[in-house]
Formats: structure tokens, C-alpha cells, sequence
């Protein structure tokens, strides 16, 4: 038993990313951005304040990789989604660790040939405390835009 509990207790959360791309995407070329509504799931599940702050994280991650905000006419509309499931891990000699996983996805959407040309998303074990769910989450979303094909302008 304490030999389970110092190995779970090493073994933090980890940030899975996952990726695809649609190669006929300009992303050389996308300028503006505009937000798609949260689905009414993510309305009815998450506060109004973890969204906004989910928002904001993602329109500055766009904003670092030469995007600017539009509500109208923008090149592309992005649609951010909040998914949550209830996850095992087995562990040899511990038995099963359940736990509440969370994944934060964006979708780009191309609104001049109206195609879906990118999505990532990042997939780890829920953080309960909101305090440091907000402090990570910056850095969650700076990982999913490691895969966006636009690298971001230099700091400073």
C-alpha cells in the first residue's frame, strides 16, 4: 500500500496533444480570427468565469501566431470545446487509478473555402482546484500551439 502511494504520488498529471492538419489550409495568409460559441454543453457545464478564461488564453496563443480578433469578416472562425470523461489507469501491483479526464480542443474552420483546417487538442487528468486549473492553463494551450503550422512571433 505505501509502496502504491509513492508511486501515484510521482507520477503527476500528464498533457497528451494531439493533432490534425488539412494541407490545402493558407495559414500563411489567415490574418483575422473570429470565436465560435461554446457548445451548450460547455455552457451548462463550466462557469461562465472558466470560460472566459479559457477564451482569453486561446485569443492570445492566436494574437502570438499573427492573428488579430475580427468579430466580422474574420479569415477563419476557431470553435474552442471542453470535453470531460471518467478515465482508468491501471498500474502493475496498485490495482486501478480512476480519475476525471479533460481534453480542450480547437477547431479552425476556413471561412472563405469552408473547410475544417485545423485541430488540436490537449488530453490530461482534470486539475479539481480551479486556482491551479487557471495557472496551468496558459501553458496547456502554449502546448497545443506547438502544432500550429504558424510559429509564433519572437517574444519582445
Amino acid at each position: 500500500m505505501i509502496f502504491s502511494l509513492a508511486f501515484l504520488s510521482g507520477c503527476g498529471p500528464s498533457t497528451r496533444i494531439y493533432s490534425d492538419i488539412d494541407d490545402s489550409g493558407t495559414f500563411d495568409q489567415y490574418a483575422t480570427y473570429n470565436f465560435m460559441d461554446f457548445s451548450e454543453g460547455n455552457l451548462k457545464t463550466i462557469t461562465g468565469m472558466e470560460l472566459e478564461r479559457i477564451r482569453v488564453a486561446f485569443a492570445k496563443e492566436l494574437e502570438r501566431h499573427g492573428l488579430t480578433f475580427s468579430e466580422d469578416k474574420a479569415d477563419v472562425s476557431v470553435k474552442i470545446t471542453v470535453y470531460h470523461r471518467e478515465a482508468a489507469r491501471g498500474y502493475a501491483y496498485s490495482g486501478i487509478y480512476n480519475y476525471m479526464e479533460r481534453a480542450i480542443s480547437i477547431d479552425m474552420f476556413d471561412n472563405l473555402s469552408n473547410k475544417h483546417v485545423w485541430h488540436c487538442a490537449a488530453v490530461g487528468e482534470l486539475e479539481k482546484d480551479p486556482e491551479v486549473r487557471a495557472a496551468e492553463l496558459s501553458n496547456q494551450v502554449a502546448k497545443i500551439f506547438e502544432r500550429y503550422p504558424i510559429p509564433a512571433a519572437p517574444a519582445g
